[in-house]
């Protein structure tokens, strides 16, 4: 009856790009396609089981169904430290189980139905004949030390960086929630580890609590 109360039909920012059921990706991104090499490139290939890696257009931060927002390294490591968030460790689903990650970029793979995907990330006049594959790319945690867990009645969950050897892509649609991992030193067999443990992000960050700044 009162249309200008009716609430706007997109109430996503601009430069943004809704994935649907809840998963939004948010600026900044890279303007064009840009080469990957390295590990990168190799793991990306053999998602697609292609013999290269396609050019790609990275993504800085993701909105999550719960309203969380995830960043990743591709915005953090460019800020000065006093300006870094430390939201780019997620808990994801990945093969049956729940692992901590810490993301390193976002990307949107297109897949054409001659089974192309070299294609700029861009608006696209023929959405019947071209889908995405919205995924992350991020290195693990170890699973908790289950004897530090175990002495903490479960409380405290332990675990180190598993570095470049497992990096992984993965299904933007697996990323559950956004976690903090705090350093510590815990003493193991006699010696202090250099570990990080887990937590709970529920609640935290209240005053961002799904709202974006603009960081084109």
């Amino acid at each position: 009856m009162l249309p200008h109360l009716d609430p706007p039909e997109n109430t996503n920012p601009r430069a943004s790009a809704d994935l649907g059921n809840g998963y939004v990706l948010l600026a900044k991104r890279d303007r064009y396609p840009t080469t990957i090499y390295g590990e990168e490139a190799r793991v990306i290939a053999e998602y697609l089981n292609l013999p290269h890696a396609p050019k790609i257009r990275r993504w800085a931060r993701l909105r999550l169904p719960n309203g969380q927002i995830v960043r990743s390294q591709f915005q953090e490591l460019q800020k000065a430290p006093e300006d870094v968030r430390m939201a780019r460790n997620v808990k994801v689903s990945l093969n049956g189980g729940e692992w901590i990650a810490e993301v390193r970029y976002f990307t949107r793979l297109i897949v054409r139905a001659a089974d192309s995907f070299s294609v700029p990330d861009e608006d696209l006049d023929t959405p019947d004949h071209v889908c995405f594959i919205d995924v992350a790319l991020a290195t693990l945690y170890s699973q908790p030390d289950a004897n530090l867990l175990d002495k903490s009645y479960s409380v405290l969950a332990s675990c180190t960086k598993l570095g470049e050897a497992s990096l992984q892509v993965i299904k933007i649609s697996d990323i559950r929630s956004v976690v903090a991992m705090i350093p510590h030193r815990p003493i193991i067999h006699g010696v202090a580890e250099g570990r990080y443990f887990l937590v709970e992000k529920t609640g935290m960050e209240i005053a961002h609590f799904g709202l974006e700044d603009d960081e084109e």
